[in-house]
C-alpha cells in the first residue's frame, strides 16, 4: 500500500471512529494515538528508510521522522551500532579514543541538527523550507533560542525570533556564540515548515534546525562515529518514526488499510472499557503486520550474525 494523506483514510476509516465525534480532527486525534503504537511494534513494511549524510564531524544526526539506525555503512564499509552502554562496557577500560573506533556510537539526543563549532559571531535566520508555503507565516508564532555567549557565564542567553521581526531577522549579530542550548517554538501554523540558520561572514550557514509542528522543543537523535575524515560519508538504514499529523495533506505510512482500521477499533475498545475487545483488536494488528511483511519479503529472509570472539574477531579455519 501506498503512503495515504490523511484525508484519504479518512474518507475510508471515519466509520470506525465514536459515532459522536468522527470529524476530519478527531479523526487526526485518533492517528497520533494509535500509530505511534503501531510503528513501535517492529521493523514492518514502510517502516524503514535509507538515508545519507556528511559523517566528517564525527556524528550524525537524524532526520525528525525517524527513531534509530538499525544498519550502517561508513565510507560504504560496514560498521556496528552501540548502545550508550558502550561508554560503560563492565570489562576491559574506556579509554579507547573515538577515533580508532569505527562505529555508531549512541549519543542520546542533542537540541541541533548541527554544532556550532567554535565561538564566533553569528545571527540566526529564519528560511522558509515547505513545498506548500513558500514564505515564513504571518501569524504570532515564534522561535526562541538558548546559546552560550560572551557574557553569558554558566547561563545562557536567549533570543525570540517572532512574526513582527520577519522583514529584519539575523540582522542582529550575536557575539561569541559557542553552543545551543535548546530550540523552543510555538504557534508554528499548519503547512508550514522553517529552518533555523545560524550565520557569519565568509562561511556557509549552520542548518541548526528544521522545525514541524505547532510547539515544541527541537531534538535530534544523535550518533557518534569514530575513524573518519574530511570526506566520510554516512549511508543509514534508519527505523521510522511517526510525527503527529495536523493537516489533510499529511502522509501516513503503513502497509495494509486493514492495521489502521484494527488500531482504530481497538482504541474505540479501550475508550470503553472493553480489554477484552481491545485485547482482540490489537492481536489481529500484531497478525496484520506479521503477514504483511512475510507476503513482502518472499525468500529475503533475514540472518543471524554470530561473532564468538566479538566484533573484528577473525576465526580461520570454520566451516
Amino acid at each position: 500500500m501506498p503512503a495515504l494523506t490523511t484525508l484519504d483514510l479518512y474518507e475510508t476509516h471515519s466509520k470506525y471512529l465514536d459515532a459522536s465525534d468522527n470529524t476530519p480532527d478527531a479523526f487526526r486525534q485518533a492517528l497520533n494515538e494509535i500509530m505511534p503504537r503501531i510503528y513501535k511494534m517492529g521493523y514492518w513494511r514502510e517502516m524503514l528508510l535509507e538515508h545519507s549524510q556528511d559523517a566528517s564531524l564525527g556524528y550524525i544526526s537524524l532526520p525528525q521522522d525517524t527513531d534509530a539506525i538499525v544498519a550502517g555503512l561508513i565510507d560504504n564499509n560496514p560498521v556496528p551500532t552501540r548502545s550508550v552502554w558502550h561508554d560503560y562496557k563492565l570489562f576491559g577500560t574506556n579509554d579507547q579514543d573515538d577515533t580508532v573506533l569505527s562505529a555508531f556510537i549512541d549519543d542520546g539526543y542533542a537540541s541541533t541538527y548541527r554544532d556550532i563549532g567554535t565561538a564566533e559571531q553569528y545571527y540566526f535566520e529564519l528560511q522558509a523550507i515547505s513545498d506548500v508555503n513558500s514564505s515564513l507565516p504571518s501569524n504570532d508564532y515564534s522561535i526562541t533560542i538558548s546559546y552560550k555567549g560572551s557574557g553569558t557565564g554558566d547561563g545562557f542567553d536567549n533570543i525570540t525570533l517572532t512574526s513582527s521581526a520577519t522583514s529584519s531577522l539575523g540582522l542582529t549579530p550575536h557575539p561569541n556564540v559557542s553552543s545551543i542550548d535548546k530550540i523552543v517554538y510555538k504557534n508554528i501554523p499548519d503547512g508550514h515548515s522553517i529552518r533555523v540558520l545560524a550565520k557569519r561572514s565568509g562561511v556557509d550557514p549552520i542548518t541548526l534546525a528544521d522545525i514541524k509542528g505547532e510547539s515544541g522543543v527541537v531534538r535530534y537523535r544523535r550518533y557518534r562515529i569514530g575513524n573518519v575524515n574530511t570526506t566520510s560519508t554516512a549511508h543509514v538504514l534508519l527505523k521510522r518514526r511517526w510525527e503527529d499529523v495536523d493537516g489533510n495533506s499529511d502522509l501516513v505510512y503503513m502497509p495494509s488499510n486493514a492495521i489502521v482500521k484494527h488500531g482504530l477499533l481497538g482504541k474505540l475498545a479501550e475508550d470503553n472499557a472493553d480489554i477484552q475487545r481491545a485485547a482482540y483488536h490489537w492481536g489481529l494488528v500484531a497478525q496484520l503486520l506479521e503477514t504483511d511483511t512475510d507476503s513482502y519479503r518472499g525468500a529475503s529472509k533475514p540472518t543471524l550474525k554470530v561473532a564468538p570472539n566479538g566484533v573484528g574477531s577473525g576465526m580461520t579455519g570454520m566451516y
